[in-house]
């Protein structure tokens, strides 16, 4: 299914494992929580840099009624050593057959859509963090490999509390 990737639209829904052996649903957070939804290439010091940054202010996310999502392709031996490596309050999610990523485009094979992939792809190569509101619509979308596209901390809290509007 090829599903529309832009502010205003519908998040897709996915169900993922997490570092810590649960699994986690996006559409579980409906109507409750804003979700930052970080795509990242656990490969790349940038954003895991990044991602350690979110993490020191974890706390402020969650004072702003909001949930931190980072997903990578790994397997969950690997995201629990960068949780354990950058000292990180949350766990991540770990899309190891790509098919997240797949669907929200920050990984792409083919572009051809609906196809079977075969290949493997082994990391986020459009690093993104997107911020869906608490019914589930996408609210901003931070493409952090354009110039600009990485906002501070500051700026996505205050995104994440703008999305309960």
């Amino acid at each position: 299914m090829d599903y529309r990737i832009e502010e205003g639209e519908m998040a897709p829904d996915f169900t993922l494992g997490r570092t810590d052996g649960k699994k986690v649903r996006l559409y579980d957070c409906k109507n409750k929580k804003a979700v930052v939804l970080f795509f990242f290439n656990h490969e790349d010091e940038r954003c895991l840099t990044r991602l350690s940054a979110i993490g020191k202010d974890y706390q402020q996310f969650r004072d702003a009624g909001a949930v931190i999502f980072p997903i990578s392709i790994m397997t969950a031996e690997e995201g629990s050593k960068i949780k354990d490596q950058l000292g990180l309050p949350f766990p991540l999610l770990c899309d190891s057959d790509h098919s997240v990523a797949h669907i929200y485009r920050v990984a792409q094979c083919s572009e051809v859509q609906s196809h079977v992939c075969f290949e493997i792809i082994t990391h986020i190569d459009d690093p993104r963090i997107l911020i869906v509101d608490p019914s589930g619509i996408i609210r901003h979308i931070h493409r952090l490999n354009l110039p600009g596209g990485s906002p501070g901390n500051e700026v996505l809290i205050r995104e994440c509390r703008e999305a309960f509007r």
